[in-house]
């Protein structure tokens, strides 16, 4: 059975309010539906591929948060508001103008 839960989770306590195995995430989602027809502000959070496999490998809560915001910081080191996006990252190809 995989470790993954996807929780349900108050946006202004951060309190959890319904967890359940990945496998079941229709039981989330449906949850999460009828918080919001309630008027409940939720935020859910259901486990990115590195989070799974992380868990996987024993990663506590910490590490977890630690991953989070190291994955989060890559991704916005990659936005740029010009209109060319990240070129940065772009390899060289021979067959593009030059910048």
């Amino acid at each position: 059975m995989s470790k993954s839960k996807i929780k349900v989770i108050e946006a202004n306590s951060l309190e959890v309010l319904f967890e359940c195995d990945f496998e079941d995430h229709e039981k989330a989602f449906d949850y999460a539906r009828r918080m919001e027809e309630m008027g409940i502000e939720i935020k859910v959070h259901a486990p990115s591929l590195s989070e799974t496999l992380a868990v996987s490998l024993g990663a506590d809560e910490a590490d977890l948060s630690t991953l989070r915001n190291e994955v989060d910081e890559e991704i916005a080191s990659h936005i740029q508001n010009d209109e060319h996006g990240c070129v940065v990252c772009m390899p060289e190809d021979p067959n593009l103008p030059k910048q």
